[in-house]
């Protein structure tokens, strides 16, 4: 095998080897993507989970105000001073239930927008992820058509021998058979006898005009 045939299926193995790891990649890049959808996914439900939990909290906190409320006109109306005093209790008991669900709310709130805001990301970087995976797809298309391309019209190992020994082979074959036309041996017996009675019959002519 000579020098460049040695090249040949040296780059050919090399290229071969490289489309190999652009295959690993890809199937990488895609596990990463399946990992990315399924955060983004997780996280959409929490964010629905916090959502219901705000709404909860919200109306929660809405009736805790109300009854406060409620509880210090009841105290300033009521004459009874015992009775008054435990609307106040009650009202002030409120106030603090209120104080902390709106604490609770606070956190919840910026859960929300935490989660909210890590959602965009993910969402950002798995369209990134997306058109960067497409992208190396079809530069890996177009690398395996170069590819397949160089390898249709280079020689690979002993190929071009082969080619070059079964043309000889067959060239013997058909010069050999244009060495001798075809001979019909029947009918040139009947055109070797005609031959000879033909001459036949012009020696006979000949011996009589000698004769005259």
């Amino acid at each position: 095998m000579n020098r460049v045939k040695r090249w040949t299926m040296t780059m050919t193995s090399w290229v071969d080897g490289v489309l190999a790891q652009i295959e690993n990649h890809e199937a990488n890049v895609d596990a990463a993507i399946v990992t990315v959808r399924k955060s983004t996914a997780r996280a959409r439900v929490q964010l629905r989970r916090v959502e219901r939990d705000q709404t909860t909290l919200s109306n929660t906190l809405a009736a805790e105000e109300e009854a406060m409320s409620a509880w210090l006109r009841r105290a300033q109306k009521t004459e009874d001073e015992e009775a008054a005093l435990e609307c106040l209790r009650r009202a002030k008991l409120a106030e603090r239930h209120s104080a902390r669900l709106r604490a609770r709310l606070s956190e919840h709130e910026r859960t929300h927008k935490e989660l909210n805001d890590g959602i965009g990301q993910l969402n950002s970087r798995l369209r990134e992820l997306i058109e960067r995976r497409n992208l190396m797809r079809t530069r890996q298309s177009r690398a395996e058509a170069m590819h397949g391309m160089a390898t249709a019209t280079t020689p690979i190992g002993d190929l071009e021998d082969l080619f070059e020994r079964w043309e000889t082979r067959v060239t013997e074959v058909e010069i050999a058979g244009d060495v001798g036309d075809y001979v019909d041996t029947f009918e040139a017996e009947f055109e070797s006898a005609e031959q000879t009675a033909a001459l036949r019959e012009e020696l006979r002519e000949m011996r009589s005009e000698d004769h005259q």
